[in-house]
């Protein structure tokens, strides 16, 4: 068991290799929370102490819903239970996502992978794929690593963010239990990471001991948790973005650089070719858009929702008298990380919706079809009013997953605060 438990350590600690690829970095993201087999792309398997962390997990948040409706008469205690739960809550989400759609997910990852080893494949893909017009060979190379960089930035600083975080909400309430005994005032009970119901403190130290390491295990798991949902969203958005910018790119040189006039055969054979190519990469595109809405759409909604009202009750308790310096740090740590989770979701899901989009003088249309025959102009057209459309990623049945839904989120949560304010 304990041999097991270290090798654990060791993948949660494990460091990126500078030469792996995006659905690699995913994987391993992935791998953290203990589900294996997106990397063994066999039967969905789960480590044994994954299990154990999910079942804390629950029974913690379970206490916590206890702890909300037992806090009904005092509102300061209620909005920090609601902040909270909201935020371990959507990790219950997160984590029901992965276990249960993992097949989904896996698909997903695997149309990435295989796009991305077909564009790196140095077989000779065609005959009709021919340098002319001084025309260099194509090379997707440069930009995959381009975005798989952003993507591994990205990741690096969210689970910074995430990590200091998650210690710094763990470590406080002990630090302020301590200052208060120092300062010679009266405590409240024991300190806990998280606000539960302490049915255990009152039968003994050891049943206070257990809680709180149930609650140390639950916080843990519930970051790897987000952490992990969130870069492989996230990370699929980068991935379609810049496969957009690739083809965008692309499709520009189908007809060449159109310095020679003449229409030849071998220059319709390459135009053809690299049209089919284009309309393969475009579809597989808009399939993943699609699958990743699908996996997205209700757990976004769920999360503009609470979002909203968790900065909202986070604004509310910032206006308490007796505040201490440690409660301001977390409530102002809390509100920037919901909002860096919202304002990341937000931004690349309106990169999609912007890349997604051929206009007038991009891609195909900035093709040099005088060089091509009436047939391929043709096949040309239809590509063309194939890519035009642009593509949105829902968050719910009402919104869309765009810099202007964060803006609305953001008022929204201002305006219940005004409210909330008033009514006091």
């Amino acid at each position: 068991m304990w041999s097991k438990t270290k090798h654990l350590f060791r993948i949660l600690v494990a460091s990126e290799g500078k030469n792996d690829n995006l659905v690699t970095l995913i994987t391993r993201l992935i791998h953290n929370t203990g589900l294996s087999s997106y990397i063994s792309h066999t039967n969905h398997n789960v480590h044994w102490v994954a299990n154990f962390s999910t079942f804390c997990f629950l029974i913690t948040v379970f206490f916590q819903v206890i702890a909300m409706f037992m806090a009904k008469d005092d509102p300061e205690r209620l909005f920090e239970c609601f902040s909270v739960l909201a935020f371990c809550g959507m990790g219950v989400i997160k984590l029901h996502s992965l276990r249960r759609s993992h097949r989904s997910w896996r698909k997903l990852l695997h149309h990435i992978s295989r796009l991305e080893n077909m564009q790196l494949s140095k077989d000779p893909i065609s005959y009709a794929e021919y340098q002319s017009d001084s025309e260099e060979c194509d090379s997707f190379s440069d930009s995959i690593n381009i975005y798989t960089n952003k993507f591994r930035n990205t990741a690096t600083i969210l689970t910074r963010v995430y990590s200091f975080t998650a210690i710094v909400f763990m470590v406080s309430p002990f630090v302020e239990y301590y200052l208060c005994k120092l300062r010679g005032m009266e405590c409240l009970g024991y300190p806990h990471i998280l606000p539960n119901w302490p049915l255990l403190d009152e039968l003994s130290i050891f049943g206070y001991i257990l809680t709180v390491l149930g609650e140390f295990i639950s916080a843990v798991y519930c970051v790897c948790v987000h952490v992990a949902f969130d870069m492989t969203a996230i990370g699929v958005m980068i991935f379609v973005c810049g496969q957009f910018s690739l083809l965008r790119d692309y499709s520009s040189r189908i007809g060449g650089k159109g310095k020679r006039c003449n229409i030849s055969k071998r220059r319709d054979e390459r135009a053809h070719f690299r049209i089919v190519r284009c309309h393969q990469t475009n579809i597989l595109l808009v399939n993943s858009i699609s699958e990743l809405d699908k996996l997205l759409s209700n757990i976004i909604g769920v999360y503009f929702l609470l979002a909203t009202l968790t900065l909202c009750s986070v604004a509310v308790g910032l206006q308490a008298d007796d505040m201490s310096i440690m409660q301001f740090v977390n409530l102002i740590q809390y509100m920037c990380g919901t909002l860096t989770q919202l304002f990341l979701f937000c931004r690349y899901g309106d990169a999609v919706l912007n890349e997604s989009s051929m206009g007038m003088g991009q891609g195909p249309f900035a093709a040099a079809f005088w060089c091509l025959s009436p047939r391929v102009r043709r096949d040309l057209m239809m590509l063309s009013a194939g890519m035009i459309s642009p593509r949105h990623l829902r968050a719910g049945p009402f919104n869309f997953l765009d810099l202007p839904s964060f803006i609305q989120v953001v008022r929204a949560a201002y305006s219940y605060y005004a409210v909330l304010a008033k009514t006091e």
